[in-house]
């Protein structure tokens, strides 16, 4: 299949050079097992290639998370769990679990929410526990919030009670 004599790998691009090492490696392991069979010679197993998939997954989990978006005109009832960040222009009713929420200027949020940053720009209603909690002016909350660290700007609409917990 392959000629098994040695070749100048400096004329070949890096693959092909590698898969004649590679080969050459593995005869002489071959030479090795059968010169000595008491002795047996285990090589490495080469490193898995990336492929454009494999590629494309690790971009796709090493890239800074882009948040899902509810768009303006969109209406979700329900239950979301999960990893990274959303950003409602739209309006989303239900229990809401995720590292990022933010609701904005157009959106509105009714019921219990787990994040870790809970940023509000447009209408929240219901019960949310965070770490860092950011109301702008141009917010309205009503309910209960519980939080770490709070940053309230001029002219948002608080009802409700903000908790601080340390």
């Amino acid at each position: 299949m392959f000629n098994k004599s040695k070749t100048n790998s400096g004329n070949l691009p890096q693959d092909a050079a590698s898969e004649s090492n590679l080969e050459d490696i593995q005869d002489e392991v071959e030479v090795d097992a059968e010169q000595a069979p008491e002795q047996a010679v285990v090589a490495a197993p080469p490193a898995t290639p990336l492929t454009p998939r494999n590629s494309m997954m690790e971009m796709i989990t090493t890239t800074a998370t882009k948040p899902s978006i509810l768009s303006e005109g969109f209406s979700f009832r329900g239950e979301i769990a999960a990893k990274g960040a959303i950003h409602v222009e739209g309006a989303l009713n239900g229990q809401i679990q995720v590292d990022e929420l933010t609701i904005g200027a157009r959106g509105q949020v009714e019921g219990v929410v787990t994040c870790s940053s809970l940023h509000i720009k447009g209408k929240f209603s219901g019960t949310a526990t965070c770490n860092e909690l950011i109301v702008t002016s141009s917010a309205s909350v009503d309910g209960h919030v519980v939080y770490q660290t709070l940053s309230v700007q001029k002219g948002a609409s608080i009802k409700g009670e903000l908790l601080l917990v340390k």
